[in-house]
């Protein structure tokens, strides 16, 4: 079941401070806008939550280039209001102590087409771990950024999944993970998405699925992958296929590829099968 109107938290930042931008780009189920240098975007209650979602109950009908004002917390575009929740949603947080990768694994069955040229036995799983092992999470996003076809590239997803996997674990420093994302050579929409999958926030039916493979419940798990499959042409899976590539990754060198490590608390409970 949807939930009520609501806005994530870049929204009620965006917000928070008068401001002016533009719509930058207008599909049919989404539009996006950048305010003050605040990227989000606007789409019906049929749409899934998420960090950059306002989820309205009558979206407006936007064009490229049309002029966007934030003043006194209200948003317009052309003049014309347009009716803010004021529900900002926010991700339960993960149960911990079970494992996520190994149920993960078994409902996503997804590998996304990122155009490697990897040739006859070779695996986009493989190429990613060889590039961590060469230069960690910069490396393996760098590799990627850019690679396959969708509004947001296929390889962009998977980075962002990757940069969510490492915020999950809390491995690295947040500063590390959003300089990766500003230095992505990429558009502004796809880079908001890696900024806030940096933060370790991203589209509802991640954190969901992410759950529902901690709590062992195959049948939420596998609501929730069908819902991530409906978002794009495959940005959902895509997305949940890095977060599972990051996860394996990282369990693998907290048990023993980097033994002198230092394991922050959230991810010594947070560790996977």
């Amino acid at each position: 079941m949807r939930q009520p109107p609501n806005i994530g938290r870049a929204v009620k930042e965006a917000l928070a401070h008068d401001a002016q931008g533009d719509v930058i780009a207008a599909f049919s189920r989404a539009s996006y806008v950048d305010v003050g240098g605040q990227v989000f975007a606007l789409l019906s209650i049929s749409e899934s939550s998420g960090p950059l979602h306002a989820r309205v109950q009558y979206p407006p009908l936007v064009r490229l280039g049309e002029r966007v004002t934030v003043a006194a917390g209200r948003l317009f575009v052309e003049g014309k209001l347009v009716e803010m929740p004021s529900v900002c949603w926010e991700p339960d947080p993960l149960p911990v102590g079970a494992p996520i990768a190994q149920l993960l694994g078994v409902v996503l069955m997804h590998e996304p087409v990122l155009n490697l040229g990897l040739g006859a036995g070779g695996s986009l799983e493989g190429s990613l771990n060889f590039a961590f092992a060469r230069g960690g999470l910069s490396e393996a996003c760098r590799g990627i950024f850019g690679r396959g076809s969708g509004l947001t590239p296929a390889g962009d997803d998977v980075a962002a999944g990757l940069l969510f996997a490492d915020a999950l674990l809390g491995l690295s420093e947040e500063e590390s993970r959003l300089a990766i994302a500003a230095d992505a050579p990429t558009h502004e929409i796809s880079r908001a998405f890696l900024t806030w999958a940096a933060k370790g926030r991203s589209i509802e039916p991640l954190h969901r699925l992410l759950a529902a493979c901690v709590s062992e419940n195959l049948d939420a798990a596998r609501s929730a992958r069908a819902d991530l499959a409906a978002i794009g042409h495959t940005s959902g899976l895509d997305l949940a296929y890095g977060v599972l590539i990051g996860l394996r990754r990282e369990a693998d060198e907290l048990a023993g590829d980097r033994p002198d490590r230092p394991m922050t608390s959230r991810a010594l409970t947070q560790i996977t099968a």
